[in-house]
């Protein structure tokens, strides 16, 4: 077996990560399984990732940790030492399925789970249409791009289509159009056209009355962030938080939100939770069969192949839930056929993805927030841009990934990266940046 054993330098940046803490179990876990994804699906160099991606959790840790990859069995294992013992995190990747983080199960236990699971062949996306204009600049996107990571945008890839074709693109040296590029939260919106999917053939209803544990909500109030559940996005002022420990201190994410007290009426009231769209996630899986091959049934053949999407990844947790809130791997260009859904009311080279009436009132109509409608964020820039044209939506993921899509402009921008620590403590201004952008690239096409 080849192991490929490396030592991490002391790193001059000790800002701990954004939605995480400096649990070391949290921190080990997030590292491992950021290195095991961004490597064996997204082709990103090792040193990269550590050098441009996860620097804050590495150098967090209470020692200098060593990461251990092993290429040929396709698993990555970080270890510190933690008040005086050794504490290691695995991360192992499946043909797929992308990586899952261990907590009790053991590599082989969880490559087990899916003997005789059919599994879609990993072929080339279908080309998208082509209209490159090289007078077309997105140097706004990439500006800070030469600064120290901490206060760069660490902008990867941005590219853009405009009336149904990609009309420009451009990427560092570690990324192109076929890179498959983690979502983080942008994934809740595939989770939300999923359900639409579901809907349309009779599977599952927007009022249908669901329950996990004590927990009693519609597929509306999960549509909408609106569960009921108790929860914390990011660190209260008291230091509580659910979402790292959500992924990262247990293996079952659905287990842990279903446990959570109560603390509102379902649907009335916005919290913006990713444990929400976990409990979406399982009654997707649920409605859909109830396994692991129903659920990737569902995302690869009925969903993703109609658009030519052949190498999309969606990851599980070691319980075999769907990460549908944060975690799917598609190209950029593939990305764009997303955004492309919106523009064309669910429709794709003519064919009917998902219905209108769900992407039109229920993703793209208000919930119970003005700004956020069936697991997409609606216009809510229009106060600091007010040349942004009001039916612009988007979706966004953890440092600096966005998906904008502006359907009376027939316009789709993807945007990929990793905010330096700095840039991500301000991320309203960030926001505001990657917007004006945007902004920018519509006046050019608008000339």
């Amino acid at each position: 077996m080849k192991h490929i054993a490396l030592k991490l330098g002391s790193l001059a940046s000790i800002v701990v990560l954004s939605g995480c803490n400096s649990d070391p179990d949290v921190l080990l876990g997030y590292s491992a399984n950021q290195l095991c994804s961004r490597h064996f699906i997204s082709q990103e160099p090792i040193d990269f990732i550590k050098q441009r991606v996860i620097p804050e959790a590495l150098g967090a840790l209470p020692s200098t940790p060593v990461l251990t990859v092993d290429e040929v069995a396709k698993q990555v294992s970080v270890a510190a030492q933690v008040d005086g013992a050794t504490l290691t995190r695995t991360s192992v990747f499946r043909d797929g399925l992308g990586c899952t983080l261990l907590h009790e199960l053991t590599p082989s236990q969880l490559h087990a789970q899916t003997q005789g699971v059919a599994l879609s062949q990993q072929l080339p996306s279908t080309p998208i249409a082509k209209a490159l204009d090289p007078t077309l600049s997105l140097d706004s996107f990439f500006a800070t791009n030469h600064k120290d990571y901490t206060w760069s945008d660490n902008t990867f890839a941005v590219a853009v289509m405009y009336k149904g074709q990609l009309v420009t693109e451009q990427y560092d040296q570690f990324h192109a159009g076929d890179t498959r590029m983690l979502s983080w939260s942008m994934a809740k919106t595939l989770t939300g056209l999923l359900t639409g999917v579901l809907v349309d053939k009779g599977k599952l209803s927007l009022e249908q009355p669901l329950a996990f544990g004590h927990h009693e909500m519609t597929v509306k109030n999960l549509l909408n962030m609106s569960s009921g559940v108790k929860w914390a996005e990011l660190p209260d002022i008291h230091g509580y938080e659910d979402l790292a420990p959500m992924w990262y201190h247990t293996g079952d994410s659905v287990n842990y939100v279903t446990r959570l007290p109560n603390e509102y009426k379902p649907g009335s009231k916005f919290e913006y939770a990713t444990g929400t769209t976990q409990l979406l996630s399982k009654a997707l899986m649920d409605a859909s069969g109830g396994d692991l091959s129903s659920i990737n049934k569902l995302y690869q053949q009925d969903f993703f192949a109609p658009l030519g999407i052949n190498n999309a990844i969606a990851e599980f947790d070691e319980a075999g839930n769907l990460r549908g809130g944060a975690r799917m791997f598609l190209t950029v260009h593939d990305w764009l056929k997303i955004g492309q859904l919106f523009v064309n009311n669910g429709r794709w080279n003519g064919e009917q993805i998902v219905s209108e009436t769900w992407i039109k009132e229920v993703m793209m109509s208000r919930g119970v927030d003005k700004h956020y409608g069936g697991q997409l964020w609606l216009n809510d820039m229009s106060f600091w841009l007010p040349k942004l044209p009001k039916d612009t939506v988007s979706l966004r993921g953890h440092r600096g990934q966005y998906l904008v899509i502006i359907p009376s402009k027939q316009l789709v921008v993807a945007r990929f990266g990793a905010y330096g620590a700095a840039v991500n403590q301000h991320i309203g201004l960030a926001n505001k940046r990657l917007f004006k952008s945007v902004l920018n690239i519509l006046e050019q096409l608008e000339k």
